[in-house]
C-alpha cells in the first residue's frame, strides 16, 4: 500500500516537472538576438521559402507565401513589389527572389511582413544589393514592439555582386510581424526566407498545463477531510 508521504513526494515531483515544461515553452524566454547567418542555432528546423514556386516577373500589392499552412504575407506600404528571376543568381542565390522594385521601375523598400498562425520563434533571410540603411522592427501578436534593428548599407564597403548579407532575429516573445523602413529608395533582393513556426496549439505546453491540473487534483484528494457527523454527535 502506498504511504501518504510517498504520495505527496510523487505529486511534488509531478508539479515541479509540469512547471518546468510550462516555463521552458512559454513565450518570454529572456533573450533577444540578432541573427547574421542561415546556420544560426535559432533557425534550427526552420521552413525556408525560396520563392522558386512563384511566377517570375509578377508584381503584387500584397501576397502570402506558404509552405503547407505556414508562411507570411508581404505588403508594401505603397505601390508594388515583385518576384525576380534575373539577378538572384548573380548575388549568390538561385532561382527566384523577392525584389523591392515596383511596376514603374522604382525602388520600393518600405513593406510589412505578417506571419500566419500564432507567430514564429525566429526568422531570417538573405539580403543582397542593399545600398541604404534599413530599420526593422519586430512585433508580437498584440502589436507590442519587441526589437528594433538597423541594417547598414552594404556599400561602399562591398561593391557589385559582392553586396551580400543576412538578417534575422529571435525575440523574448513570439514574433507575429515585422516592418521594414528605408532611409531612402533602394532596390534590394530577399531570398531563402527562413522562419521557425510556433506549433498551434503547443502540444508540449498543453501537456505541462495538464500535469499541473492533475497534480492539483491529487493534492486535494490527499487533504484530510473532517469526519462525517452522525446522529450521536448531535446528542
Amino acid at each position: 500500500m502506498t504511504t501518504p508521504i510517498f504520495k505527496v513526494t510523487r505529486i511534488r515531483t509531478l508539479v515541479c516537472a509540469a512547471v518546468l515544461v510550462v516555463l521552458m515553452l512559454a513565450p518570454g524566454s529572456a533573450f533577444s538576438l540578432l541573427i547574421t547567418g542561415a546556420g544560426d542555432a535559432a533557425l534550427t528546423g526552420a521552413l525556408v521559402q525560396n520563392f522558386d514556386g512563384e511566377a517570375a516577373d509578377t508584381y503584387f500589392t500584397s501576397q502570402t507565401f506558404l509552405i503547407g499552412v505556414d508562411g507570411f504575407t508581404v505588403t508594401p506600404v505603397a505601390a508594388e513589389l515583385h518576384i525576380d528571376d534575373q539577378f538572384c543568381a548573380s548575388f549568390g542565390t538561385s532561382g527566384n527572389c523577392l525584389d523591392t522594385m515596383n511596376n514603374a521601375g522604382q525602388a520600393n523598400d518600405d513593406f510589412d511582413v505578417v506571419f500566419t498562425g500564432i507567430g514564429v520563434t525566429a526568422f531570417g533571410f538573405a539580403l543582397n544589393a542593399l545600398d541604404v540603411d534599413w530599420t526593422v522592427q519586430t512585433f508580437d501578436a498584440s502589436n507590442n514592439l519587441l526589437g528594433t534593428y538597423v541594417i547598414s548599407s552594404q556599400s561602399p564597403g562591398l561593391t557589385g555582386f559582392d553586396r551580400r548579407g543576412y538578417f534575422g532575429a529571435t525575440e523574448a516573445s513570439w514574433v507575429q510581424s515585422f516592418t521594414v523602413r528605408s532611409a531612402g529608395n533602394d532596390r534590394a533582393l530577399i531570398d531563402d526566407f527562413s522562419y521557425v513556426v510556433v506549433p498551434e496549439p503547443d502540444v508540449a505546453m498543453l501537456l505541462g498545463l495538464g500535469l499541473l491540473t492533475l497534480a492539483g487534483t491529487r493534492i486535494r484528494d490527499l487533504q484530510p477531510r473532517p469526519p462525517a457527523r452522525s446522529d450521536h454527535d448531535e446528542n
